[in-house]
């Protein structure tokens, strides 16, 4: 077997390894809410896809793509985002042929081993949006930059027409994109200087590279206008992190992943770091006279300058930095081989030192990714928001009557591709007072159940009044997140500002309920049963507390309960004035199925922390540790 076989073999192998680890659990975890965005937007016909993309924060050009690879493949999870993988498969390729032109084949191998083992390349491969994408174009466009800047030919138009094409494309990817054009000048200023040997020589070059600059932007230009209008409305991360800790942010993410904690991973982001280092040596007999390095490490380099220098960095936006794993891997795989070959030459040429040293390498690279990759597909912590949980929980509750709020708009997306776009309604973006009752008014008035979608508060809602004004005009009933996402059920009756029954009743030393009220005294199972307690301190309360209000069998057995400070947690109990009337509302969720029968309502208190009751004086006597509030008939219809 020739050398260059086994080196196709290799890397046929590597290829397979990404492959395999890119299409793992693919359509295993639920779309969150910007691949909704990709996954809606890819079912539009091309000229709404085009009008859409003119008032997003993205191009056009991925979601085209996708919209042509739906046609083929369907809409499934697994077939959307496995565009996404095929790109990461070709990032993984286009990275081999970078480590090869830079320096060697064998860099070349190493670096395209170590992108397919990249736990953020492997995360993004496996996510409907463009960044593999952008990825893959980043490394594919510098690939074709560094063929046509070949030193050995003449400058010719037929090198530039793919570099050209393939710059285009990524411009029309994603707006992160211009980082890498500068990367490319950079890189073409480089080579100019050290590579060109005559004028003649240079001024040929300087007319091909200006000509492919202009070709870039002519065919950008219908879309140029549109994203100056969407780059310049980007307002700045507000970056709070010191720079030393935002660069060891960006490596633990470059070369762990997002799925690692940060605490525990000294070692591994030394041992990183002092690859890069030695990745970063330089060799004057290299090939292409050292520009390698200089070019590998502009590309590192520039773009996270860049991002830290334009305010985009905060942890949401590392994704951004894609773009950077091809240079990362080919500077990790050359460190790699210069480490090793030192080791040779102080054990005097021994190439069996040189392979082990590697081995040794390339193993603890694998058991370094190995947990980031496992949490990926199985850590219920790292999992994306569980949109199709949530839309299956929803239509197995639903029956007429019933409504669906989402209290961020981006959420209709991502929330209809699962669940028919039937009662659901999105609330405008961080509402004023007035606006969110007027919205919420009507709602309440026309339903007798409220399922309500929370996600991104601080950002859509951050006065959270959504939730402030249905704590106060409905019955909150159920509370369960899905990720970083959370549904919580609301029933809709009446708000009675009296209780209809009174009662003497002291929880601990200093709260007093003054009576209570239910509106509904029968309900079938799915309902939600209507509580109104009214409060009043007679000092103040230093502490926390929870109500309970509980359901009961004629058994004993508790069926249903609901728990939540008072308000919803907006009126909690270290906040009371003595003397001040608290109205709070909960809503008891009847099981479904439950049998007919009479049932018993229960009221308690208890420590928010420890969870142990108060003890309740009624009429001046003890009565245990919670209160009796009523009976209540279930029926079936």
């Amino acid at each position: 077997m020739t050398r260059r076989t086994g080196s196709r073999l290799i890397l046929v192998a590597i290829l397979l390894l990404a492959a395999g680890l890119r299409f793992a659990r693919l359509g295993a975890q639920s779309f969150w809410n910007d691949e909704g965005n990709s996954a809606r937007i890819a079912e539009r016909t091309v000229d709404l896809i085009l009008e859409g993309a003119g008032g997003d924060i993205h191009p056009p050009g991925y979601y085209l793509l996708l919209h042509y690879w739906r046609a083929l493949l369907g809409h499934s999870e697994f077939a959307l985002r496995a565009f996404s993988a095929a790109a990461g498969i070709v990032l993984v390729a286009a990275t081999y042929l970078l480590g090869k032109r830079l320096f060697d084949d064998q860099t070349g191998l190493i670096a395209a081993f170590l992108g397919a083992l990249s736990p953020l390349a492997v995360y993004y491969s496996q996510e409907a949006r463009m960044y593999a994408l952008l990825a893959a174009l980043s490394a594919l466009s510098t690939y074709l930059l560094l063929r046509m800047l070949d030193a050995r030919r003449s400058p010719a138009w037929p090198a530039a027409v793919p570099y050209v094409l393939a710059t285009t494309a990524g411009l029309y990817t994603q707006y992160a994109f211009p980082f890498i054009l500068l990367v490319h000048n950079g890189v073409f200023g480089l080579w100019w200087w050290t590579a060109a040997r005559s004028r003649a020589d240079r001024c040929r070059w300087i007319g091909l590279w200006t000509g492919t600059q202009i070709a870039t932007v002519a065919l950008y230009l219908p879309w140029l206008p549109i994203a100056l209008r969407s780059v310049t409305g980007w307002t700045s991360a507000g970056q709070t992190e010191s720079l030393g800790q935002a660069l060891l942010n960006v490596l633990h993410v470059l070369g762990l992943g997002l799925t690692l904690p940060f605490d525990g991973l000294t070692l591994p982001l030394a041992g990183i770091g002092v690859l890069l280092v030695a990745g970063l040596w330089p060799h004057r007999t290299e090939r292409l006279r050292g520009l390698g390095v200089l070019a590998a490490g502009l590309y590192l380099l520039l773009p996270i300058a860049l991002i830290l220098a334009f305010g985009l960095y905060k942890p949401a936006w590392l994704k951004f930095l894609v773009v950077v794993l091809p240079p990362l891997h080919v500077l990790l795989a050359r460190g790699m081989g210069n480490l090793a070959r030192l080791v040779q030459q102080v054990l005097r040429g021994s190439r069996i030192a040189h392979g082990v040293v590697l081995a040794l390498l390339l193993l603890a690279a694998v058991l370094v990714t190995r947990p980031a990759l496992r949490n990926l597909y199985l850590a219920p912590e790292y999992q994306r928001a569980d949109y199709r949980g949530i839309a299956a929980d929803v239509a197995a509750a639903a029956r007429p009557g019933d409504a669906i709020i989402l209290n961020a708009p981006n959420q209709w997306e991502v929330f209809t591709y699962y669940y028919p776009d039937r009662d659901v309604y999105p609330i405008p973006y961080q509402p004023q007072p007035d606006e969110a009752e007027a919205f919420l008014s009507p709602l309440v008035a026309q339903y007798n159940r409220l399922f309500v979608i929370y996600w991104g508060d601080a950002e859509a809602d951050p006065q959270r009044l959504v939730e402030s004004w249905l704590a106060a005009h409905a019955y909150p009933a159920t509370d369960s997140w899905y990720g970083d996402v959370r549904l919580v059920t609301y029933g809709a009756a009446g708000l009675p500002a009296e209780p209809a029954a009174t009662v003497d009743a002291r929880l601990g030393e200093k709260i007093r309920l003054r009576g209570y009220a239910l509106p509904e005294t029968a309900a079938v199972p799915g309902d939600v049963l209507p509580v109104s307690l009214f409060w009043e301190a007679e000092g103040a309360v230093p502490e926390p507390y929870k109500v309970t209000v509980q359901l009961f069998d004629a058994a004993g057995g508790m069926v249903a309960q609901h728990d939540a400070e008072p308000g919803s947690g907006f009126a909690p109990t270290t906040g009371w004035q003595p003397s001040e009337a608290i109205i709070d509302r909960h809503g008891v969720p009847v099981p479904d199925p439950l049998p007919p029968g009479t049932y018993t309502l229960q009221l308690a208190l208890y420590h928010a922390w420890e969870g142990d009751r108060l003890p309740v004086t009624l009429d001046g006597q003890s009565a245990g540790d919670h209160l009796v509030l009523g009976s209540v008939e279930i029926v079936v219809p």
